[in-house]
């Protein structure tokens, strides 16, 4: 009898070795997952901390949610380049899993509109038709729930971070360089460069094409975003820039026309 205890021991041990290893492989831990990067630098990511109060910082992309009056945004910039949408939803398996799931993944990167709720969260997705490549694509996603907003879009969005207002182009007196005659030709050009008129007043030159570029989108780079205090806040100041981005979209179309329609003429 002691000899068949030790053969069921044995047996017993080979079994949770068995098990463990075909857990090991089927089952990462989460551990794992977070170091298990197919694409390093393959996407840009930014994260914010909101107080609620008014007051934001940046934080560690670690994809944790707020807590009491505290949420969090989590925005992943997918590259302007001309791959596959299987490509585009492995860069965002790479940054959001765990904790997010395949569901989750297919939900904010898939062709076409949608809106709906997913495992618990509000996600709605808006993809405009033509290749990523194209400066007349337009993609964004977004997943809500009380307490962190994540987003994803495809290239840089302007305005969507934030700025104090002493730091914003508009509140600067400004001055317009027509030329590169003003510093001379061995200095490196500047789009913006701050100059003292005397010791009380100073002036900022930017570049003609500068003030070109103001004056023909219907909204400044430099636009002061308030800090949302709510998740809410924080979904109408994503969606604010999102409809600037397309108004510019539309704008930059217009001119492209423009152009077109006076070369035909001539």
């Amino acid at each position: 009898s002691l000899s068949m205890e030790l053969v069921r021991e044995d047996t017993d041990a080979d079994t949770e070795e068995v098990d463990a290893e075909t857990t090991s492989l089927v089952s990462p831990t989460r551990e794992e997952f977070y170091q298990n990067t197919s694409f390093p630098n393959a996407v840009r990511r930014t994260a914010y901390h909101f107080d609620g109060m008014g007051n934001y910082f940046t934080k560690e992309w670690n994809l944790t949610e707020g807590r009491g009056k505290e949420f969090c945004w989590y925005h992943v910039e997918l590259p302007k380049e001309n791959q596959k949408l299987s490509l585009s939803a492995q860069h965002l398996i790479d940054v959001l899993c765990p904790p997010l799931k395949l569901q989750d993944i297919l939900a904010l990167v898939s062709n076409g509109p949608f809106c709906g709720y997913v495992d618990g969260a509000l996600v709605f997705r808006v993809n405009s038709a033509g290749p990523p490549t194209s400066k007349f694509t337009h993609r964004l996603a977004a997943r809500v729930t009380e307490k962190s907003v994540i987003t994803v879009s495809l290239g840089r969005v302007p305005r969507l971070g934030f700025k104090r207002m002493e730091k914003s182009l508009l509140y600067e007196i400004p001055r317009v360089e027509k030329s590169n005659l003003m510093y001379g030709e061995g200095r490196a050009e500047s789009s913006v460069d701050v100059i003292s008129e005397n010791e009380f007043e100073s002036v900022t030159v930017i570049k003609e094409h500068v003030l070109e570029f103001l004056l023909t989108m219907n909204h400044s780079e430099e636009a002061d975003n308030p800090v949302p205090k709510t998740v809410s806040n924080l979904i109408v100041h994503i969606v604010d820039t999102h409809m600037d981005q397309l108004q510019d979209i539309v704008t930059t179309l217009g001119l492209e026309l423009d152009t077109v329609e006076l070369e035909l003429d001539k």
